[in-house]
């Protein structure tokens, strides 16, 4: 009885915090921050060969824990799956080690289909004698646990909306590049009142996001100029201007601004995005001439931070065409 009453409190937490959109809950229940990683064994998918993680590996470590039973959980593992492999250099440059375990040997058929569709530049392993609920006690899936160089729990995510920005920040602050104070107010930002200034910068940047929508880039640059005046150190604004610069073969006025921006906001997924398309530029001597899908999904959390603002913008835009 006491044990499916913590069960039901720990889950009672983990969805306030998802409600109350604070940092997802830590998601094990048999470590916590600081222990040493007990020594655990694994299958790998494709092979059956035995893999051991354990605290003497001495180097970083993000293992993701996954499940394939129903709809929700194939979809998030799909998520964060692809999100793995997209950030996958920014852990590569760090020599953070990534690995997957599916953590649900018996729906193996349901695993093969969620990695069938995507191709995975790192391991995947199948938990075939449940050290993942034995040793660690993992209760929510997805969930990741990030392991130090020197074998010790760092940190353990559960699914997030912001996972983009969580899982680097936290190998930031590990590898001490970042503070801690300096990802929490990255992540949860005080809620006060922009100044009219801030609100204004913030308008004009949605307005040239409706405006690259339509292939009107000279203004849209207008717009971006307008938004960086008002607030210089918008990443958004700084890298969407850089994307635009790229084709306006203003390459290396795109490379500053995109470095700019990623060094303030390393994980915004746009931004990696035109790094990779200059690179293809500047390999060819010129800007790439076929035109991208203009995808809102890549900007990362700022995509929908705004929504009262971008009304406004588009209430500005309509007055603007009559």
């Amino acid at each position: 009885m006491r044990y499916k009453q913590l069960l039901f409190l720990v889950g009672a937490l983990f969805f306030l915090g998802c409600f109350l959109e604070v940092a997802p809950a830590f998601s094990f229940m048999y470590i916590k921050e600081h222990d040493l990683l007990p020594r655990l064994v694994f299958e790998e998918f494709a092979t059956g060969r035995e893999k051991v993680f354990s605290a003497e590996l001495h180097h970083p470590l993000i293992l993701i824990f996954w499940g394939a039973d129903i709809d929700t959980k194939r979809q998030r593992a799909a998520t964060v799956l692809d999100l793995l492999q997209d950030n996958l250099p920014f852990y590569s440059q760090r020599q953070v080690e990534v690995a997957a375990v599916f953590v649900q040997p018996e729906q193996l058929g349901n695993a093969a289909a969620v990695l069938a569709s995507r191709r995975l530049d790192f391991p995947v392993y199948v938990d075939t004698l449940s050290h993942s609920f034995d040793k660690l006690g993992v209760y929510v899936m997805p969930s990741f646990l990030i392991v130090d160089q020197e074998g010790r729990v760092h940190r353990g995510v559960s699914y997030s909306h912001n996972l983009d920005a969580i899982l680097p920040g936290e190998v930031q602050v590990m590898l001490h590049e970042k503070s801690r104070a300096e990802l929490n107010s990255e992540l949860h930002p005080e809620v006060v009142e922009k100044s009219g200034a801030e609100r204004r910068g913030r308008i004009d940047y949605h307005y040239a996001l409706n405006l690259i929508q339509r292939r009107r880039s000279d203004l849209a640059l207008e717009k971006l100029d307008m938004a960086l005046e008002k607030i210089p150190d918008f990443p958004p604004a700084l890298i969407e201007k850089g994307c635009l610069l790229i084709k306006k073969e203003k390459l290396q006025e795109a490379h500053d601004l995109l470095e700019r921006g990623l060094a303030l906001f390393p994980g915004l997924k746009r931004g990696q995005e035109c790094v990779e398309e200059l690179k293809a530029a500047q390999a060819k001597g010129g800007a790439e001439k076929v035109e991208k899908k203009f995808d809102p999904s890549s900007w990362g959390f700022f995509a929908d931070d705004y929504e009262e603002e971008d009304e406004e913008a588009g209430r500005e835009d309509g007055e603007h065409q009559r």
